[in-house]
């Protein structure tokens, strides 16, 4: 994905899964309106097989605007439990912020 002049590191997704087998998506980069798409794709695709929880690990995001949420809750929809693992202060408060800790379960900080 090619990256804005003067904006931060490219959006990137890794798929793998969790200690438990649980879908896993590893985020690197910025999530915006960008890079949504290409994630809410990727979550498609997952929750095609019908998993009980997903996890998303953020430790490698430096950035996620509105679209980025509206992808996580768009997730939260179609899975059981969504659980957001390594989460900046920053998205942590917007998460709680927003009133979506109910739906997005953080790690503990």
């Amino acid at each position: 994905m090619a990256e804005l002049e003067g904006g931060g590191p490219p959006f990137a997704v890794d798929r793998s899964v969790d200690e438990n087998s649980n879908p896993m998506l590893e985020l690197r980069g910025e999530l915006d309106m960008s890079s949504a798409d290409g994630l809410r794709d990727t979550v498609d695709e997952i929750v095609g097989s019908k998993p009980q929880k997903m996890v998303f690990d953020l430790a490698g995001l430096s950035f996620m605007d509105s679209s980025g949420i509206a992808v996580l809750v768009y997730a939260a929809n179609r899975v059981g439990t969504i659980e957001l693992r390594h989460v900046q202060p920053i998205i942590r408060r917007i998460v709680e912020a927003s009133g979506l800790s109910g739906i997005l379960r953080l790690d503990e900080p």
